[in-house]
């Protein structure tokens, strides 16, 4: 079986308020059990899982990573070694839910790796079961890089994931899951004219929804209910004018805003299937 794309990781100061934003707006839900208030938090869309981590010294908040859960993973990085021996897995510390190792692909861009049905789940890890679509739902992590073309390949090669079709023209790679897209856009230096350039990594995250208008009049009914559900403006002034244009590059959103942490996301029409 390809690989399961099963998180992704948001750090942040705020991260509780954080979480909660993504609750109120997407209907994301934590595990059935009660974890310990000053750890991380984890919520659930049915397939996706998304961990809110407390920021700590000498980390960057905003999107942190993303997991790829596999069948074996000594077989997955014995491949991955074979694509690249210079690629590596660190073991985690055993309390996170939802990885065994971390590990890089050719640019160097971080994703956990977690075994299917071995028991090393937890929280909504375990409970995901991918079986319900829910009307808002993760559809797609996008990732920018150097390497654009060989980081795709190796995503299909190693983890199986389907290299989709594309625009003529079109220079970014989508791979799937059969659920949710892992899109890599070349990284460019002329890419951020006009803005302070951004590094390499992951770029956004995009959901599908049942009815874009809806999330919009949803998020301003949360903003007037809790003022601290406000996102980070997004394409004010000629520097956020350019940030936003080259949001609006992907193919696969059509309205963008940012999370409180300042996270962009993107939504498109979509919903349960």
């Amino acid at each position: 079986m390809p690989a399961r794309i099963n998180h992704v990781a948001i750090t942040s100061d705020h991260y509780a308020m954080n979480a909660r934003f993504y609750q109120a707006l997407f209907g994301m839900t934590p595990g059935k059990r009660t974890l310990p208030p000053a750890r991380a938090i984890s919520l659930g869309d049915g397939y996706v899982g998304m961990t809110h981590i407390p920021r700590r010294d000498g980390r960057s908040s905003g999107l942190d990573h993303f997991g790829l859960e596999v069948d074996d993973l000594e077989d997955t990085i014995a491949r991955m070694q074979k694509f690249d021996p210079e690629l590596q897995a660190l073991k985690r510390p055993p309390i996170r839910p939802y990885a065994a190792y971390s590990a890089h692909d050719p640019d160097t861009n971080i994703f956990d790796l977690s075994q299917r049905n071995i028991g090393f789940q937890k929280d909504v890890y375990a409970e995901n079961d991918g079986e319900a679509v829910r009307p808002r739902h993760i559809s797609h992590i996008a990732l920018r890089t150097r390497n654009a073309e060989r980081c795709a390949q190796f995503y299909a090669d190693v983890f199986g994931l389907s290299l989709l079709n594309r625009q003529e023209g079109d220079p970014n790679y989508y791979l799937s899951d059969g659920r949710v897209t892992l899109a890599v856009f070349p990284w460019r230096m002329s890419d951020y004219y006009g803005m302070d350039p951004a590094r390499t990594g992951l770029d956004h995250i995009g959901f599908k929804v049942e009815s874009v208008d809806a999330v919009k009049n949803d998020l301003e009914f949360l903003i007037g209910e809790n003022p601290h559900m406000h996102g980070r403006p997004l394409g004010y002034g000629s520097e956020g004018q350019a940030r936003l244009q080259l949001l609006q590059k992907c193919p696969l959103g059509c309205h963008h805003f940012t999370d409180i942490e300042g996270v962009c996301i993107d939504v498109a029409n979509g919903g349960a299937q």
